[in-house]
């Protein structure tokens, strides 16, 4: 009992102090693309945190304790903000993914109603052992035994998937980088991060079958290290972010500056549509490594994507210019033809080129500032 304690006590103050190094970094960065990725990152921290306060300040001792109701809810609320912090650093959108998202909160919830009847009741079990596992089942009517068998299988389940939908996203993010000839330096770091962080909640996930307090005391000795490993990793991260960020860096010459400048060019640049990524970057002056490094981590788009982003921001811009015909405005900024641009145009910003030009006569267009914060 004093050996689970001990180790549990200090897994909670190591992930603390952890989360308030990264908290008090993050909380201070300028807000810009990567303020959703950081929010993701502070969860990730709260979620780690109340998972190992779940058994901690609980009567009962649930490192023995077999499905464990509360410590399972806990260790899957983890499990889904791993599977979105993944997706979400891969350039995905499994947050924007309504299906998705109902289906891994909605069956969970489903499972956790019996539940929570019969705590309501309270007349719910603990099971030390699967001695008392079994004997319960051996009943006339097992009911709570089996709905707390299906509640388990159900979350496993859902865990299978989510490993499945990592492993998927993970593989076309880096096929995608590879087509791009995109620098995955940075990729293999963050999928050896991935793997030994899900390695780590499987064995949590095991633990929960697993009536061990050695096995929980290991386990939690595991966390301490991990929880110091990451906090390492995003902390570095976050020093090589802040170069591309901070407008107070090296005036003039960080990659963002660069990049920034070298949009605004006339004529302007993107307008070449045979630009690779290594042409790119040797028209800008710095290593395809550093450009690559910009859109895939700092930009949080791929290649093209971020190419088609920055033609729509310049095609804004010239929509401002009454003397420009539309039409010149496309082939300026690399579309075959005023079609091309305007389906583009309206896909990104839910106005046709002609519509929106109409509406720069008002001094301060409300539409305006819809599309500055969609751009952020």
């Amino acid at each position: 009992m004093i050996l689970s304690y001990a180790t549990s006590l200090a897994a909670i103050i190591t992930t603390a102090i952890c989360f308030a190094i990264i908290a008090s970094m993050y909380w201070k960065s300028p807000s810009g693309p990567l303020t959703f990725k950081r929010r993701i990152i502070i969860l990730d921290y709260s979620l780690l945190l109340l998972y190992l306060c779940c058994h901690f300040i609980r009567s009962e001792n649930d490192e023995t304790e077999i499905l464990c109701v509360p410590s399972i809810m806990a260790l899957y609320l983890l499990w889904e903000s791993f599977l979105i912090t993944c997706t979400t650093f891969s350039n995905g959108k499994l947050y924007q993914n309504r299906y998705a998202l109902l289906f891994y909160n909605l069956v969970p919830i489903s499972l956790l109603i019996p539940q929570v009847i019969f705590t309501l009741k309270g007349d719910i079990h603990h099971f030390q052992n699967y001695d008392q596992l079994a004997a319960e089942l051996q009943q006339s009517m097992p009911i709570q035994a089996l709905m707390r068998i299906a509640f388990s299988s159900g979350i496993l389940f859902c865990k299978a998937l989510m490993i499945i939908e990592i492993a998927k996203q993970q593989r076309k993010y880096k096929q995608q980088i590879i087509e791009e000839k995109g620098d995955i330096r940075g990729v293999e770091r963050r999928n050896t991060m991935y793997l030994s962080v899900g390695l780590l909640l499987t064995m949590i996930t095991i633990g929960q079958l697993v009536p061990s307090v050695t096995y929980h005391a290991l386990l939690k000795i595991g966390i301490i290290i991990t929880v110091i490993t990451i906090t390492r990793y995003y902390v570095n991260l976050h020093k090589h972010i802040m170069i591309l960020e901070s407008n107070n860096y090296n005036k003039g010459n960080s990659i963002k500056e660069k990049i920034d400048k070298w949009l605004h060019q006339d004529p302007f640049p993107l307008a070449d549509t045979e630009l690779t990524m290594e042409k790119t970057a040797a028209s800008i002056g710095i290593q395809t490594v550093a450009l690559s490094y910009y859109i895939y981590e700092f930009a949080g788009k791929t290649f093209l994507s971020w190419q088609s982003e920055c033609r729509m921001i310049r095609c804004r811009e010239l929509l401002k210019d009454d003397n420009k015909n539309i039409s010149e405005i496309a082939y300026e900024c690399g579309y075959s033809d005023l079609a091309a641009m305007s389906k583009a145009f309206k896909k990104r910003f839910g106005v046709a080129p002609t519509v929106y030009r109409k509406t720069l006569g008002n001094d301060k267009d409300p539409q305006e500032e819809d599309f500055s914060k969609e751009e952020e």
